[in-house]
């Protein structure tokens, strides 16, 4: 499984749900079996990227499995049992 965190760099919100999910990772035991990415779109790369994937609010964060999206949320973190649902722990 993987994370993968849209964000800008003056992005309270963004930090927020970052913190959050990392929270409930480390607190499941699950940072060691899902890779976390984050992508920022304060950058050209990034805005590529967010454009590839319809990422148009920030903070975005998709779950993915095998490459394939299983899970999409904007301008909010998870809450921590739908994440924890999802991530199957």
């Amino acid at each position: 499984m993987k994370l993968i965190f849209f964000v800008k760099d003056d992005c309270g919100a963004c930090k927020n749900a970052k913190e959050k999910v990392d929270f409930f990772l480390e607190k499941w035991g699950a940072e060691r079996t899902v890779d976390v990415e984050t992508i920022s779109l304060s950058t050209s790369d990034g805005l590529v990227e967010a454009a590839m994937r319809a990422v148009a609010e920030i903070p975005t964060i998709i779950l993915e499995d095998q490459e394939q999206e299983v899970a999409r949320w904007m301008k909010k973190a998870p809450t921590s049992d739908d994440l924890r649902t999802k991530l199957g722990v």
